[in-house]
């Protein structure tokens, strides 16, 4: 590869049908005028920029919590020592309020153990400790935002992922205002499948539950929006 590419190219029309994360770079490479590869293990500038892109832009947009990779009461056993492992994949630990009310509100708290390694806990910061000794059945349910690889997300959120990691590493590698204008369109309409294909899985309404009960909130439009 040499070099990047002329923006001029942009004036076709993008279209993201990724199934796994090479073919994303090699998504986000075409956009910016460069030539596919067959791997990833490569020492070009470029391909290092378009992964590193696409893997900073599918943690972002995992990390909204989708009904995807959320899970509800997912049970976090205490161990021996009366402390709670942070699940390694994990984005976002809540205690469930429906199990615990608001008797716990925990956070990722890394400890050094006299072996000297590391290891990532919950702490619980009302009570001001790691040590959860009052917890029924020793079992704390959380709700849970997961962190899945790229070529585990529905197909949605691969695109959406590929197309606003394509407008941003656009930016990085040659700072083209006309590739970020007509790229914007692609994302946006990329980011609306993801909302339609999200509303269909977690069975959103117009309602909120009046149990409380609904593990997803009601639809909630100024939410969409501040997506």
């Amino acid at each position: 590869m040499g070099g990047f590419g002329s923006p001029f190219f942009f004036m076709a029309t993008l279209t993201y049908a990724t199934s796994t994360e090479l073919d994303a770079v090699n998504s986000i490479l075409m956009s910016v005028g460069e030539s596919p590869v067959n791997t990833l293990d490569t020492q070009s500038p470029e391909v290092a920029i378009a992964q590193k892109t696409l893997r900073q832009v599918c943690r972002e947009v995992q990390a909204e919590g989708w009904a995807f990779n959320s899970e509800i009461e997912f049970p976090l056993p205490v161990d021996n020592n009366n402390e709670i492992e942070f699940p390694a994949n994990a984005l976002q630990v809540d205690p469930n309020r429906y199990k615990h009310a608001d008797n716990y509100d925990v956070v990722r708290r890394t400890r050094t153990l006299a072996t000297g390694q590391q290891v990532a806990q919950l702490y619980d910061r009302y009570k001001h400790t790691n040590k959860f000794t009052d917890l029924t059945e020793n079992i704390l349910y959380c709700d849970i935002i997961w962190l899945y690889e790229f070529d585990d997300m529905p197909q949605p959120f691969r695109d959406y992922v590929t197309a606003k990691a394509s407008r941003i590493a656009s930016n990085r590698m040659i700072a083209s205002p006309e590739a970020n204008e007509v790229m914007s369109p692609d994302e946006q309409l990329a980011r609306a499948s993801c909302i339609q294909y999200d509303t269909n899985q977690a069975d959103y309404n117009i309602f909120q539950d009046s149990s409380q009960r609904n593990p997803y909130q009601g639809y909630q439009p100024f939410q969409v929006i501040k997506r």
